[in-house]
């Protein structure tokens, strides 16, 4: 049982409590107030904090038996800042994760085929980047994500099996939409806040103060449908960042290595991770894996892109 089941049957209790024993007076309607108030702050809550795990599993952190670390970027692809952070990681020989947009997507193909190509995950970070959504039906979360998921599938040859929400917000039929999708609900446990701190400096010395073994990075290309950052200014926050926690003694793993231990797998029952190629197995009737993405299509759909 959820958080949010354990916390929605609790406050209810407590609602039938009060108006069984109290007598109906103004006293009894504070009460009810502020059981009401109180649901709803806890409702707001944990919807905007992903690592309470209130309405489904987040993950935040990989295993920390290691100095290791996964680097995430969200909000792309951008043909003035994306081509630029791809330079960044093929020169130093990172591989990262792209939370893609789904109608960004739509509209610079070639560079989430070129992402991909590079040997960088592709997530699915919803298809507009609204906040609807949230709001919405179980039907109406997984036609957000799925109408991603199909923008990916047209370019790449497959769909993510990683999502990362806008801004990490959930909902009660969130857990069920992305299950359906096959999708593992990723989070993060240190983000760079560039739209508070600006600063390259001050925006990778915070990302690197905070990182711990297993940390799940997050940094942004740009803030979509809100603000641009400039690309020197993203390129700057990631190099800094990169070379802080390299000095620190970390090293970057593609976030499927990171999450290969059972313990830390957010996918579906029956299904696991690839070390070799990143693709996502999943377990046949008769035991055998069968391999849902191969790196030698992906190269070549991004060829021809």
């Amino acid at each position: 049982m959820s958080r949010f089941a354990w916390s929605t049957t609790w406050v209810m209790s407590a609602f039938g409590l009060t108006l069984a024993l109290v007598d109906a007076s103004p006293g009894r309607t504070w009460l009810l107030t502020g059981l009401a108030g109180f649901y709803i702050v806890l409702l707001a809550i944990g919807a905007l904090v992903p690592r309470l795990d209130f309405y489904l599993r987040a993950v935040c952190r990989g295993p920390a038996d290691q100095p290791w670390v996964a680097l995430t970027f969200d909000d792309g692809p951008d043909p003035a800042i994306t081509p630029l952070l791809l330079e960044l990681l093929r020169r130093e020989r990172i591989r990262a994760v792209f939370f893609f947009v789904g109608e960004a997507a739509r509209q610079y193909p070639a560079l989430v085929a070129q992402a991909a190509a590079d040997a960088h995950l592709i997530g699915n970070h919803s298809n507009q980047h609204g906040h609807g959504w949230a709001f919405s039906s179980t039907q109406g979360i997984v036609a957000e994500f799925e109408a991603a998921n199909r923008t990916f599938t047209e370019i790449l040859g497959h769909a993510p099996r990683f999502a990362r929400t806008p801004v990490g917000a959930s909902c009660p039929g969130l857990a069920k939409a992305l299950a359906c999708l096959r999708l593992g609900n990723i989070a993060w446990d240190v983000r760079g806040l560039e739209g508070l701190y600006r600063d390259p400096t001050r925006i990778s010395a915070r990302v690197v103060r905070r990182a711990r073994n297993g940390s799940i990075i997050l940094l942004h290309e740009l803030y979509y449908g809100v603000a641009r950052f400039e690309p020197q200014q993203v390129l700057e926050t990631a190099q800094l960042t990169i070379d802080g926690l390299r000095a620190r003694g970390f090293r970057f793993v593609r976030l499927d290595r990171l999450l290969a231990q059972p313990e830390s797998a957010p996918w579906p029952d029956g299904w696991e991770s690839s070390p070799e190629t990143g693709a996502l197995l999943a377990k046949g009737r008769t035991g055998e894996s069968i391999m849902s993405d191969h790196i030698a299509s992906t190269t070549s759909r991004a060829g021809r892109a």
